[in-house]
């Protein structure tokens, strides 16, 4: 990211905000190179993706499965373009699995000792649910399979412009993504006093898909300055009233029911209640975002003066709230052992044991985000990277 994303960090560290939250530059790279207009690349702005990887190539890469090596008597990495999964069928011995031509509708057969489902939050369940497997399952995990989808609910951005914090100068060109990751302490009643993490981007559109160009002047502040802005973004517990519902019969898509995030009352009378412990009206979430945006606000300058919402927007009824959510995070539809609340016990019942294994089952094992019994304020790589060497190491 440059040294002017280290420099600002440094900056924000020595503020009080650094009393509640970790704060760190988040690397991110340019998504594409872009071209000269004779449709030749200008230049190349990164060497690889960041932020998102493939569960199955990196159990894959642990165990060690290389195309065309047999391993005991079973084969080694075969990679089927234009093929699904439709059936997972439990054989006592070994798993077989059907998969289907997505062009000829042909059908083919393998056997496997162990099968791990890597589909998401959405195929996961339907394929589980739909596999030969599925009647024989304990009913508690039945009754759990395809509930409490989550995703983390988002706040509406609200922006400032600003020249410098501290002695270091800002311009329209500089660029930074800053997390401001919530230490976690409790207050009052045990309540978390900030159950949510700060997402801080200057100049945002150096990297964003829809203004992927640096030099685009479209969304620059005025006068040269830098324009900042910040969002809010909450951890949630499962959500029982999401489903993945199954499909109608000799269907294959089914109905997803999912609750959407946008209403303040809803989060504030349930979701941060469970989230956080909190008791807390709508108004009072909004008065205590608006504080934390001042005070990030405030650490940075703008024509001599302390930087501050552009047009006096805050968040409010009718005025800035929660946006639509983020529903490429989702989780929870398959869920390992959790607790449904702040501080409760952890349930008695889930889909997922502690190994990733499937309840009621031997060789059959999910890791995806359908695992994760939360939905954290931050995004979830990281967490299901761990998963996945995690379950390498079992299967190993």
């Amino acid at each position: 990211m440059g040294t002017t994303a280290w420099e600002v960090v440094a900056r924000l560290r020595q503020s009080p905000l650094a009393a509640d939250f970790l704060i760190h530059q988040t690397p991110r790279a340019l998504h594409q190179p872009y071209l000269k207009a004779d449709g030749t690349p200008n230049d190349r702005f990164f060497t690889e993706p960041t932020g998102v990887f493939n569960t199955a190539e990196l159990l894959v890469n642990q165990l060690g499965l290389t195309p065309g090596v047999s391993h005991g008597d079973w084969s080694g990495l075969q990679l089927l373009l234009n093929q699904y999964v439709e059936d997972v069928q439990n054989h006592g011995d070994h798993l077989q699995l059907v998969a289907r031509n997505t062009l000829t509708g042909q059908a083919r057969y393998f056997r496997a000792a162990t099968v791990v489902l890597a589909g998401g939050s959405i195929e996961s369940p339907k394929l589980l649910r739909r596999a030969s497997m599925y009647p024989g399952l304990p009913q508690p995990t039945k009754d759990l399979l395809g509930h409490g989808l989550t995703d983390h609910p988002t706040s509406d951005e609200i922006t400032t412009y600003a020249n410098g914090i501290g002695n270091l100068p800002l311009q329209s060109d500089d660029h930074a993504k800053i997390v401001f990751y919530s230490r976690g302490a409790r207050g009052a009643n045990n309540e978390v006093k900030y159950p949510f993490n700060v997402e801080m981007n200057i100049n945002h559109e150096y990297w964003h898909l829809r203004e992927n160009d640096p030099g685009a002047t479209g969304t620059r502040a005025p006068g040269g300055a830098a324009r900042i802005d910040i969002k809010f973004s909450f951890g949630n517990c499962l959500d029982e009233n999401n489903e993945i519902k199954p499909a109608r019969p000799y269907e294959y898509v089914p109905e997803v029911t999912f609750r959407n995030q946008r209403w303040a009352d809803y989060l504030a009378e349930e979701r941060f209640p469970a989230l956080a412990g909190w008791n807390r009206s709508a108004g009072q979430i909004f008065d205590l975002l608006n504080d934390i945006t001042h005070a990030v606000f405030s650490q940075f300058q703008h024509n001599g003066r302390p930087a501050s919402p552009v047009d006096g927007s805050k968040y409010e009824r009718g005025g800035k709230g929660f946006g639509w959510g983020t529903v490429h995070h989702a989780v929870g539809s398959l869920r390992m052992p959790y607790r449904p609340r702040l501080d409760a016990p952890f349930a008695a019942h889930s889909v997922v044991d502690e190994d990733l294994r499937v309840v009621g089952t031997d060789r059959l094992y999910v890791c995806d985000m359908s695992v994760i019994p939360f939905s954290s304020a931050a995004n979830p790589v990281r967490t299901l990277a761990a998963l996945a060497l995690r379950l390498s190491r079992h299967l190993g």
